[in-house]
Order: structure tokens, then C-alpha cells, then sequence
């Protein structure tokens, strides 16, 4: 028998949210993280609404909202030609106290759980804090994996003390891999990044600076400085003194003398007392791992993927492939999955990092083309008449990074093995969501009449809706899901807006809110839906 049914490499915010959710499943984990504290400099700044419905699900999402920028702090982007020069173009954006209020008033939108602006450094204490409340989850911080073996009976990993240097090995019947851009599981397995290995040259630096939050005015969450010295965007980290300056520049740029005090110089206009916390020099690509996984190890986050960081999804994709990940492995665990169904995570997530990636990049190549504009800072007639210019072009090249509620929504599964599609579901883009119903979807954000929503009436592992009180009788899917092991809840919203929001009698619903199957009878081939929907296979046709 192994030690441990998973073992985890890497416990940043997405390793530590599979252990989570593990956890929550009651799957025993070991997480090892070769650091003891988090990273000198946090550049994730935006946790997106898939987040958010995440730690809903593992009972965080309140903690983290009420941390990190005050509630009332606007969350506006502002575009200037430096912080204490004229302003370029805003958007507007609400509170995140504004934002929630919405969102529980019914009216907020596709979810109960709007994105929210945060820094990861106040996030990671809160996702270890929760993890003492799992009593399956092992954490080791100070140890780092460095190698494994993989067997027809499962994995060995390598682990090293990174105090001691002492050496022990962990067998493990999986292994999963979220450690970062160098990762030593994908490098170990031989798979390979393919994209582009360059796109921009950027530097990252994290600063105490205590009068720069009165030169924010008016105050803005993100203000981006756009002139002839640099292109970058300073962050709000705590709305008072901390602050996060990401500057870019053309790919094959040496960034290695440029000095993070003359950056800040350059972002605001003059001198500011500050203290420099960290800085990270770094390269933005377009790179996607060849094959998430082998049968037994796999990848998720950056070991997976690197792309660049706009729009905020490199982290939040990688949150939601370990969430994806956690209910298949939990499946296999309790015996009920078959034996396809971790393959599958390959087919339905790379995928999904494939088309984001692409979009991330695109907004930083159209943005990237702002390092070479004129920009005229005089204040004159010829000056104002330029930058009003360049605000266009800003607007354009921006537009939907802020709001993107396609790349939270809007991607899906189909043509995945595990989905019993009739058709595909609509395409997305940025900013654009069309809520369906389509196998492959996710299911839509519903505020049920006692204002619940759905999403937490959904049962742990699969959910049958049964919609209108005309909808089929459930029993003969119930029971063909208790024969082959299928946890399976039985859900009945009998309101006239549940009828009109799904449009159908009866909705399959996976561990991941996605739909797997909808239809308006009950199938022929019952064996044959759960089959698919559980990995186990789909050679009979599913019948009307």
C-alpha cells in the first residue's frame, strides 16, 4: 500500500487549493513546498470570479474578501502619462463593497461570487490557515521534490530537506505537479513548452512607498503610466503603503540595469520616499506544456503553462484545472470513476489554456506597441490633442481585460470524451459570456426563490436537476447511477424562473458545475450516460 493516495509538488495558491479540495473530499494529500514563507514579491493582484466561486465551494471566499484593499477602496484603472501627470482614459469600476452588494441583491450578474482585487500575499496565509481544518491534508514547507519514479502501482517521489538536506521517499499512487515555470515534475517527465518563448521583457518590484497613495488621485486600483521613458501600471496592495509596479518592454530588452528606484521615479513624475521590498526580472511568453499529464502524474498552473500575466489568468486558470483535477482524482479514490477519466483532463484543459493564452497575449501585444508612441506631456493645445489621441488607442487596445467575464464563464468542454454534447456551446471572447445550457457548459448562475444560489444547492460530487413539475420521473437515472457507484444527488426547482433559465427537464451536472448531459426524456442507453459522464467508457449510442 502506498504512503498517501496524492502528493503534491508546489504550494502556491494553486497547489494549496487542490489540497483544499482534496481535502474537502476526504482524499488524504501531502503538499511539499520547498519555501517557509510566501514570495518576496506577490505579483498576482486579481483573484477572477471562477476563483471566487471556488473558495465559495471551500469556505473562504468571505475571508478573502474581507482582506487585503479596504471595501470602499475603488477599484478603477487609471491611464496617465504618469501618475502625477494628465490622465489618458479611466474606467470606472465599483468597490468591492459595491460589487458584493450587487452580486447578493440577485442583480450582479453570472455569478454569486464577483472577481475580486487581492493581493496573492494576503491570500496564501488564509488558503494554509484552512487547510488545518482538513484533517487529510499534510503540509511540508522547507521540503522540495526532487525526483520521482513512476511505476505501473504508482509514483516514488524524492524529497529533500531544504534546512537539513536529509532525503526520504514518499510512494504515492499519484503525484501532481504545480510547481512553477522550472517544474521539476514536467521537466522529469520529458514534456516539452510549445508557443512562443518570447513575447515582452518586464520587471516586477514591490515597494513601501507611504506618500504615494496622496499622488494616486483620484485614487485607482491600477494606474498605468504611458509616456517616453516607460510603460508599466503601479498596483494598489494594501490601499495605504504597499505597492506593485509591473513595467514591460520589448522582447530581447536587457532589463538587468534597470534600477527599481528610477522606475518608481519615472511611473510618478518626481521622487518619492520609498523602500524597495523585492524585485523580479522575468520574461512574458505564450507556452503551453505538449500533454498535461502521464497516467499517473500531472500538471497544473504554471508547470503547465506560462503566458503573459494580462487579464490575470495565468494564476486563476491553474486554481481552476486544480479544482478540475481534485474531483477526478477523488473519483478514482473512492472507486467510482472509470478508467478513462483522468486522461480526459488532458482533452478538456489544455484546451482551455490553448485559447486564454491566446487572448492574454493578444492584449499584451496591444498594449506592448505603447513603449514606442508619442507621447507629448506639454500642456498646450498640441499636447492635450495628442493624449486624447492616445486614450483611443489605449481604450482600444484594453478593452475587456478589466471585465472578463468570457475567459471566467465562457470556455467549455465540448469534445471532451466525458460530455454527452448535442451541439456546441457559444464561443466567448475577453469580456463576452453567453450563459447555455449546452453539454460542455457551465451551468448558468441562478438565484433560486429563496435566494440561495444554485451553486450551493449543488450536491459534492454530481447533481441531477429536474426542472418544472411536467420534468420526467429522475428514479430510472437515479438508479442507473447507484449501480455503477455514481454519487448523485437529485435536484427539483419546480420555480417558472428556473423553467425559463434552463430551458430544459432534466440537467446532468458535474463535481465542476459544468453540464454533462441535458435533455427532455429520459435516455434509452442509461449505462451508456453514466459511462460516459464517470470515464468508463461510450460505445452505445445515448438513445433520445
Amino acid at each position: 500500500m502506498n504512503d498517501v493516495p496524492v502528493v503534491i509538488a508546489g504550494g502556491g495558491p494553486v497547489g494549496m487549493t487542490l489540497a483544499l479540495e482534496l481535502g474537502r473530499r476526504n482524499v488524504p494529500c501531502l503538499l511539499l513546498e520547498e519555501t517557509d514563507r510566501s514570495p518576496a514579491v506577490p505579483r498576482a493582484s486579481s483573484f477572477s470570479a471562477r476563483s471566487m466561486e471556488h473558495f465559495r465551494k471551500l469556505g473562504i471566499a468571505g475571508r478573502i474578501r474581507s482582506t487585503g484593499l479596504p471595501a470602499d477602496y475603488p477599484t478603477d484603472v487609471s491611464y496617465r502619462t504618469r501618475i502625477c501627470g494628465p490622465e489618458l482614459h479611466r474606467i470606472a469600476l465599483p468597490s468591492s463593497a459595491r460589487i458584493l452588494a450587487a452580486a447578493g441583491s440577485g442583480h450582479g450578474g453570472p455569478t454569486a461570487e464577483p472577481q475580486h482585487r487581492i493581493s496573492q500575499l494576503y491570500v496564501e496565509p488564509i488558503l494554509l490557515e484552512r487547510s488545518a481544518d482538513f484533517p487529510h491534508v499534510r503540509i511540508e514547507r522547507g521540503s522540495r521534490l526532487d525526483g520521482f519514479e513512476e511505476t505501473d502501482r504508482g509514483v516514488r517521489a524524492f524529497v529533500r530537506s531544504t534546512t537539513t538536506g536529509k532525503t526520504w521517499t514518499v510512494s504515492a499512487d499519484r503525484l501532481v505537479g504545480c510547481d512553477g515555470s522550472g517544474s521539476t515534475v514536467r521537466k522529469s517527465l520529458g514534456i516539452a513548452l510549445t508557443g512562443d518563448e518570447t513575447v515582452l521583457q518586464a520587471v516586477t518590484a514591490y515597494y513601501r512607498a507611504p506618500e504615494l497613495a496622496d499622488l494616486v488621485s483620484p485614487p485607482a486600483w491600477m494606474t498605468w503610466s504611458v509616456n517616453g521613458d516607460v510603460l508599466c501600471v503601479t498596483v494598489a496592495v494594501d490601499g495605504n503603503d504597499r505597492w506593485l509596479i509591473h513595467a514591460f518592454y520589448p522582447a530581447g530588452t536587457d532589463t538587468t540595469g534597470i534600477d527599481p528606484g528610477s522606475l518608481l521615479t519615472q511611473a510618478i513624475g518626481h521622487r518619492t520616499p520609498h523602500e524597495v521590498l523585492g524585485v523580479e526580472r522575468w520574461t512574458g511568453r505564450r507556452l503551453v506544456a505538449e500533454r498535461y499529464c502521464s497516467e499517473r502524474v500531472f500538471l497544473a498552473g504554471d508547470s503547465a503553462h506560462l503566458w503573459v500575466p494580462m487579464a490575470g489568468m495565468g494564476m486563476n486558470i491553474g486554481i481552476d484545472e486544480a479544482m478540475h483535477l481534485a474531483w477526478m482524482l477523488a473519483a478514482v479514490h473512492e472507486g467510482w470513476a472509470g478508467p478513462d477519466l483522468l486522461a480526459a483532463y488532458d482533452a478538456e484543459r489544455r484546451p482551455v489554456a490553448e485559447a486564454v493564452s491566446g487572448f492574454a497575449t493578444g492584449i499584451g501585444k496591444g498594449l506592448l506597441h505603447l513603449v514606442s508612441a508619442e507621447v507629448n506631456e506639454e500642456d498646450n493645445a498640441a499636447g492635450i490633442a495628442s493624449r486624447q489621441r492616445l486614450g483611443r488607442e489605449v481604450a482600444a487596445a484594453d478593452s475587456g481585460q478589466f471585465t472578463p467575464a468570457g475567459l471566467s464563464f465562457g470556455y467549455h468542454y465540448y469534445g471532451s470524451p466525458l460530455i454527452a454534447a448535442d451541439r456546441r456551446p457559444p464561443e466567448f471572447t475577453v469580456a463576452e459570456y453567453q450563459p447555455s445550457i449546452t453539454a460542455g457548459a457551465r451551468l448558468p448562475h441562478l438565484v433560486l426563490e429563496d435566494g440561495i444560489p444554485i451553486y450551493d444547492r449543488l450536491g459534492r460530487d454530481f447533481t441531477l436537476l429536474r426542472i418544472g413539475d411536467q420534468a420526467p420521473d429522475p428514479e430510472p437515472i437515479v438508479r442507473a447511477a447507484t449501480t455503477c457507484g455514481l454519487p448523485l444527488q437529485v435536484l427539483e426547482l419546480l420555480s417558472s424562473l428556473a423553467v425559463e433559465r434552463y430551458r430544459s427537464s432534466l440537467l446532468l451536472i458535474r463535481p465542476d458545475q459544468y453540464v454533462a448531459w441535458h435533455g427532455s426524456a429520459v435516455p434509452d442507453s442509461l449505462r451508456a450516460l453514466i459511462d460516459r459522464v464517470r470515464g468508463a467508457g461510450w460505445v452505445q449510442p445515448l438513445g433520445a
